[in-house]
């Protein structure tokens, strides 16, 4: 029997060293798919990643479809993901030319970023009712405002999803000037989102304060999976350089971090109005704060103490945000928002819950 005819059927990586076909031979182990590796270019580390990376002429260079040939008969290679436009293209024309048993993965690269783009603007579409409906009225963001805040946010860990991002566009054009500041930040997700959208609306420097430590991030009031599990996860170097990568781009020039917690961390805002970083620089607060997120720890006692800390320091018609007052591990942060709805009624313009957050503008009575 014919050696080749028992070959496993293979995909061909091409060019494997663009980061889309490392991420695909990564993904590929973990479905046990029989993959070939194959650039233009010898990379040494990818070559020892994927045990052998084959070498491959450019597609425009005379030898290359000899070449393509010989590696599709040796491998039985059936199907070739192509990451690069003009190897995909070249790709497309010779299968059809040559009427080849082959399929190409997907859409072309260029096809790819338009459906991307349109399936954003689709979102935005979507959303676009929402946002004005918890702006009380017209939201002034365009829909690439939108667009932009969505696909920024989208690529950072984070479990603040869409319908928060949403009602956090919403709020800002209402919000006074001021500090914007979080409680909780983890990578960062939440405060580019803060941080840009400050920037749009002029509100002021944004402040994310996050101990980044376990034993903060213990929730004692939650079950063993999430006080425990989630926790010993993560290595707590990571955390803060995440983070501080995550928030550069857009926070540089009018946003910085504490790494403490939240009582200690106030403390420090009040008493200096300013912080210093080694990678932010030195950034000043107004010592008033425009809007307020709470995302730290979620048990009671610490949520409660965390409003307790900040609230007084929020201007009278600033927007308040208390993360998962709908939370299926806990009720700390229900609990603190019912009570805080309840006392301060007369001071609250108006507020609603979205994306599991309770959202509360409040109101001076001057």
């Amino acid at each position: 029997m014919n050696a080749s005819a028992v070959i496993e059927p293979a995909t061909l990586v091409f060019p494997a060293a663009h980061p889309d076909g490392r991420e695909y031979l990564e993904v590929s182990r973990e479905r046990d798919e029989r993959v070939v590796a194959a650039s233009s270019v010898w990379d040494a580390d990818l070559a020892a990643a994927v045990g052998t990376l084959t070498v491959l002429p450019y597609v425009d260079d005379p030898e290359f479809p000899a070449r393509f040939m010989a590696l599709v008969q040796q491998h039985n290679i059936t199907r070739v993901y192509a990451p690069v436009a003009a190897a995909y293209s070249w790709l497309e024309r010779f299968i059809a030319e040559k009427g080849l048993p082959l399929r190409l993965i997907g859409s072309s690269p260029i096809k790819r970023e338009i459906e991307r783009f349109d399936r954003l603007m689709a979102k935005v579409a979507s959303w676009r009712g929402f946002i004005d409906q918890c702006a009380g009225g017209r939201c002034d963001l365009s829909d690439i405002e939108i667009a932009a805040v969505f696909r920024m946010s989208v690529n950072i860990y984070g479990e603040s999803n869409e319908q928060k991002i949403a009602a956090m566009m919403a709020i800002f054009g209402s919000a006074p000037k001021g500090d914007v500041v979080e409680v909780g930040s983890l990578v960062g997700k939440s405060a580019s989102v803060l941080a840009l959208l400050s920037r749009r609306y002029r509100i002021g420097n944004v402040l994310a304060i996050d101990p980044w430590q376990a034993a903060a991030a213990t929730q004692h009031d939650s079950p063993e999976t999430v006080r425990v599990g989630l926790v010993n996860e993560w290595r707590w170097d990571v955390p803060p350089q995440d983070f501080a990568v995550n928030t550069y781009p857009i926070g540089y020039g009018s946003f910085n971090c504490l790494q403490q917690e939240s009582v200690r961390g106030c403390e420090i805002y009040k008493r200096d109005k300013a912080v210093e970083s080694p990678t932010f620089g030195r950034t000043e607060y107004q010592g008033r704060i425009a809007v307020m997120h709470i995302d730290g720890n979620h048990d009671y006692a610490q949520v409660k103490l965390d409003c307790e800390s900040w609230l007084p320091l929020l201007d009278r018609n600033g927007w308040l945000i208390l993360d998962d007052y709908l939370w299926v591990h806990g009720d700390g942060p229900r609990r603190v928002g019912d009570a805080l709805l309840q006392e301060r009624a007369a001071d609250i313009e108006r507020s609603f819950e979205c994306g599991k957050a309770l959202f509360v503008k409040f109101r001076s009575h001057s």
